[in-house]
This record gives C-alpha cells, sequence and structure tokens, in this order.
C-alpha cells in the first residue's frame, strides 16, 4: 500500500503542478511575467519581434518618406543601422511596466480562453471559433512609438505575427480531454494519496513507529524523484525543440522558469516527509529521544492546555512563515493544525504511560549529576579524606543518593545510574575509601578475621 501510494504521490505531483500552471490565469500570467524578466529570454524576444517587424515592413521606405530628397539616398544604411538601435531599444521597452503589463494581460488572455476550451468551448472560444491566440500586436506597436515608427505597426504584421496561434480548432478534442484528465488527477490523487498513507499506519498494528518512518522516508523519495525529474525534463525538452546554440540559454531558462512550481511542490514532499521521520525518530528507542521525552513528561502531563496552545502557537509561525504552498490555504492550515494537535496528544499519552512517576527538575538533577562526574573524570584522581567517625565523604555520599532516587523515581534508568555511579566512583581515585582509614589507605581485601575498622597503618578497611 505505500508502494502505490507513492507512485501515484509522483503522478499526482506532476498532476498538481501542471493544474496549477496551466488552469489559473493568474499563476500562468505570473510565470509569463516572469519569462519576460529574463535577460536571455528578452533578448531572445526582442530579436524575434524586430526580424518580425523588418520582414513584414518597409522600414527602409519608412525612413525614405521622412527624409527630404537630396538626403533619400541614406535610408537603406539608415535603416540597417536602426536595426541593431530597435533590439536594443525593444529590449529597454520590454522593461517597461506598461510593456510587461501588456505582456501579462495577453498571456492571462490566452490561459482563460484556453480553460474555456477544455471547459467544453464556451464564453470567447465561440466567437474564435476554437483559436487560441497570442496577442503581440500591441507591444510591437508599443515598441515601434519608442523608435518613432509609426503606431500603428502591429495592424501591418501578418496575423501568424501579431497573433501568435497557441491552439488550432482539430486540436480541441485532445486538449481537452487532457485538461480534464490533469485537473481530476490533481483533485484525487491529492485526496487519494494521504488516505492510502494513513490506512497503511493504521493497520500496521505492533509497528505503526517504524510505518511512520517508512511512510515518511517514501514521501522525501517521492520529492526527489520530482526534482531529478524536472532536471530530465529541461535537458531533454531543450535539446528535442532547440537547434540553434544562440537560442538554448533562453530555451534553458523558459523550462527553468515554466517547472520553479514542480521543484516547490518536490520540496514541500522532502519538508513533509523529513517531518514524518524526525516525529517516528522521537517516538523511538533512541537514547536522546528517551531522554527527551522523560524531561517532556511531567510538563505533558500537568499543563495539557498550555501543551496544545504552543503547539497551536508553533503552528501559526508555520502558517506565517508559508513554507509550502498547502500551508497558505485554508483546506492545508486546517488538516496540518489538526494533525499537530493530534501527534502533541500522542505523545502526551505515549509520555503518560513511559514515565508515570517522572517528576519536574528530576532530568535537570541527572544532567547535574553526570557533568559533576564528567568534570571529575576530567580533573584526574585526587585524594580525599574520611571523616573522624569513620563515615565516607559526605558529598559522594549525597550524589549516591540523589542517584538512587532518581532511579527509583524512574526518571534515570538503571543502566544511566550504573554509569553515572562508576564515573562518581572513579572519579575519587585509588586511596581513598568509605570506611575509617587511616591517610593513605584504600579500599583493599584483607585476609580472614579482619574487619570493618581501624587497622593500623597502611591498612584498609575489609570489602
Amino acid at each position: 500500500m505505500i508502494g502505490l501510494a507513492t507512485v501515484l504521490a509522483v503522478v499526482g505531483m506532476l498532476s498538481v503542478w501542471a493544474n496549477r500552471l496551466l488552469f489559473n490565469p493568474e499563476n500562468w500570467s505570473r510565470t509569463s511575467t516572469q519569462l519576460l524578466s529574463n535577460p536571455a529570454i528578452r533578448s531572445a524576444t526582442a530579436n524575434y519581434l524586430v526580424d518580425q517587424l523588418y520582414a513584414n515592413v518597409d522600414v527602409s521606405a519608412l525612413i525614405r518618406s521622412g527624409l527630404p530628397p537630396q538626403l533619400q539616398g541614406l535610408a537603406s544604411p539608415a535603416a540597417g543601422a536602426l536595426r541593431n538601435l530597435a533590439v536594443q531599444g525593444t529590449e529597454e521597452a520590454l522593461k517597461r511596466p506598461r510593456v510587461q503589463s501588456l505582456w501579462a494581460k495577453a498571456n492571462r488572455a490566452a490561459d482563460q480562453v484556453f480553460i474555456d476550451v477544455v471547459n467544453g468551448g464556451r464564453g470567447p472560444v465561440g466567437i474564435k471559433q476554437g483559436v487560441v491566440t497570442l496577442d503581440l500586436g500591441a507591444i510591437v506597436d508599443s515598441t515601434a512609438a519608442r523608435l518613432g515608427l509609426p503606431a500603428n505597426l502591429g495592424a501591418k504584421l501578418p496575423p501568424s505575427i501579431a497573433q501568435l496561434t497557441v491552439l488550432r480548432s482539430d486540436q480541441l478534442s485532445a486538449v481537452q480531454d487532457a485538461g480534464n484528465a490533469v485537473r481530476h488527477l490533481a483533485l484525487w490523487l491529492t485526496i487519494l494519496v494521504p488516505i492510502l498513507y494513513g490506512v497503511a499506519i493504521f493497520l500496521a498494528r505492533g509497528r505503526r513507529r517504524r510505518t511512520l518512518m517508512t511512510v515518511g522516508t517514501t514521501i522525501v523519495l517521492a520529492g526527489l524523484v520530482g526534482i531529478a525529474g524536472r532536471s530530465v525534463l529541461e535537458n531533454r525538452i531543450v535539446d528535442s525543440l532547440v537547434s540553434d546554440a544562440s537560442l538554448r540559454p533562453a530555451a534553458q531558462a523558459t523550462v527553468a522558469i515554466s517547472t520553479e512550481m514542480l521543484a516547490t511542490i518536490a520540496g514541500a514532499f522532502i519538508l513533509v516527509g523529513a517531518v514524518l521521520v524526525a516525529a517516528a525518530w522521537f517516538a523511538g528507542p533512541n537514547r536522546v529521544a528517551i531522554s527527551c521525552r522523560r524531561a517532556l513528561a511531567p510538563f505533558l502531563r500537568d499543563h495539557p492546555a498550555a501543551t496544545f496552545a504552543i503547539a497551536a502557537a508553533a503552528m501559526l509561525l508555520v502558517f506565517i512563515w508559508n513554507p509550502i504552498p498547502a500551508t497558505g490555504t485554508p483546506v492545508g492550515i486546517i488538516v496540518f493544525l489538526t494533525l499537530a494537535l493530534l501527534g502533541t496528544e500522542t505523545l502526551r499519552r505515549q509520555t503518560r504511560a513511559e514515565f508515570p512517576d517522572a517528576r519536574s527538575g528530576a532530568t535537570a538533577a541527572a544532567l547535574r549529576a553526570r557533568l559533576h562526574a564528567a568534570r571529575s573524570r576530567r580533573a584526574g584522581p585526587h585524594p580525599r579524606t574520611s571523616s573522624a567517625d569513620g563515615s565516607s565523604d559526605q558529598p559522594v555520599v549525597d550524589q549516591l543518593e540523589r542517584l538512587a532516587a532518581l532511579r527509583d523515581a524512574r526518571s534515570i534508568t538503571g543502566e544511566e545510574y550504573e554509569t553515572a555511579k562508576r564515573h562518581l566512583l572513579d572519579a575519587t581515585g585509588p586511596g581513598t575509601g568509605f570506611g575509617p582509614t587511616g591517610p593513605g589507605t584504600g579500599v583493599v581485601p584483607t585476609g580472614p578475621g579482619t574487619g570493618v575498622g581501624p587497622t593500623g597503618p597502611g591498612t584498609g578497611a575489609n570489602r
């Protein structure tokens, strides 16, 4: 089930990308404006417009008509010299907000007509007889006006140039079928894939944490496949469509900008998968994870309202950050907030079952004991003295008692208790004891008949 859901996730990723790009006029217009803002694409567009202008309009005759008779022989050289200036002027014109606004409106209108085609030929499609076009005539007129040429040059261009045909009527049926398939896949796979993952986790009784880890890993894998697919798509499209090396930079920039949304969706998969993997790790038997859960257990148990408030505040910060498209939509906000609160309650139940007697501050005390033992170990062995009444060093005894209390309260494990005790005792160094001894004595085994007590110089307490 997880494998099937992962395959469908990759298909759904591509479908969502195509749906957001092709069936949203605002996204299409925004992407088209980003294309025009790219220097390589803008240069190629300027050269195309000027080439079409010179191919369909006698610029030399227009210049000649404005010159006195004695200078009309300069019309042809002037037209040639004006060509380079026209390209530069067109590039500058394409940078202007007014021209980019015209470009955005033209692309928005073209995409809306495309959507109407997919919806069955309603609206402007009937008037245009099923032909989707992109109007470049207005941009040509604006460029000509900046060059001092007549402002109605766009009307003199052939329809095939001024009105770029995006879609013809004989392609309507295939486009309608493909468009509807993309939209339906984007909708249903967005619903089906999470359900399949959820059912897989629900059915994995006894190994749900590992299943959650697997689900997160496969979601990350699906995101990586999407990023790799984008790279392959860029190379194959450019290689198949462009043979002129001078146009490759513009083609590569076009494909990169057009698939930028696909990279964003793939990145969202990787981020969500990484969060699931981290959640599964935190709930697992790792020593660091256990220590963190033990430290959180008293607060999660004693302050449920504050716990859920903190979780909600953390999700609010995520929604403000908006790292993926889904966190900026109402449905995504509801889904992610619900999952966060559900995960918080699951963590509360797990820590309450694992550490029912955990006390606030116990973990901090254990940490202080470990740090003290580590500092003592780094300081090296040093002599210790015993009290006059035969009792051992009181600081060591106090620390051992605290460690034992933490172990009895299940704030630390038995292994952690033994490790800390060993470090603490090792830090006392040789030559010390926990019985009354003389100066320089230690804890050593003695012969038969000896006991605990003063045994004279150089002897030790019976162990």
